[in-house]
């Protein structure tokens, strides 16, 4: 077909079909498995540093101690981490089941759900 001048592929783009598919679908796994670990830990690491941070003060002999909970961007930040890590271990559970049972998601309610969970 041609369209308002585009023509036809001259066939020169090189293509390669050797590669045995369930090898790639077992690598994009290991690879979701390993970045949604990494996000857990990440997360965790972060809640942890946020809360148990603490920073002192002192005005004319007088020490405060400033702490997470004096600000409310801060007590947000570590709930926000704590949700995005159990999330994330609970994604990582369902990245291992899938890889021991060797299914493939093929339910598209449950894929747009963990579309719609990852996006948030």
């Amino acid at each position: 077909m041609n369209y308002l001048g585009v023509g036809i592929s001259p066939g020169n783009v090189p293509v390669y079909h050797g590669t045995n598919p369930m090898v790639i679908e077992r690598r994009v796994r290991i690879a979701e498995l390993l970045l949604r670990c990494l996000i857990c830990v990440l997360s965790v690491l972060t809640a942890f540093l946020v809360g148990t941070d603490s920073q002192v003060k002192e005005i004319f002999s007088i020490q405060k101690k400033a702490r997470f909970t004096d600000m409310k961007a801060l007590v947000f930040l570590v709930v926000a981490n704590g949700v995005a890590a159990a999330y994330s271990l609970v994604q990582v559970v369902r990245c291992v089941v899938s890889m021991v049972k060797g299914s493939v998601l093929v339910n598209k309610p449950l894929a747009w759900t963990i579309f719609s969970g990852d996006q948030v």
